[in-house]
């Protein structure tokens, strides 16, 4: 797991740092007048990058907390439906190819932390105490 989490944390690290050069051809938008789309952009890409900073972060913890695996979940579908439509509707080879590969990370990070469920018990519960009516006297 925690490989894993070193994974997340570069996949994060290469969402923010390598975006912005991704963007550039998407400038045209900002100089049609299109200001909503590249804040939506860029919205997507600052969850795009948060997504993997949380698993990074709090993913030794999703195994055993189903709020946060609720909250992976959800994080990783944005991440599955967001590069799905990229994958779709996309022309740039370079989004292409990074898309792709991040998208793969991002399954692999949902089948480690967030499919698996509660880990299955590896001791037996404890018996009930008995009470002062059934101990003998």
């Amino acid at each position: 797991m925690f490989y894993l989490r070193i994974l997340s944390f570069l996949a994060g690290s290469a969402v923010l740092l390598g975006a912005p050069f991704l963007m550039l051809s998407a400038r045209a938008g900002l100089a049609s007048g299109h200001v909503f789309l590249v804040l939506l952009g860029t919205i997507a890409v600052l969850l795009f990058g948060f997504a993997y900073f949380f698993v990074a972060l709090a993913g030794h913890r999703t195994v055993r907390s189903q709020r946060l695996r609720t909250a992976t979940g959800a994080l990783l579908a944005f991440q599955f439906v967001s590069g799905g439509v990229l994958l779709a509707l996309s022309q740039n080879s370079q989004l292409l190819m990074a898309c792709g590969a991040l998208l793969c990370v991002s399954v692999f990070l949902f089948l480690a932390f967030v499919y698996p469920g509660e880990l299955p018990r590896t001791h037996r519960p404890m018996r009930r105490r008995d009470t002062a009516e059934m101990l003998p006297n």
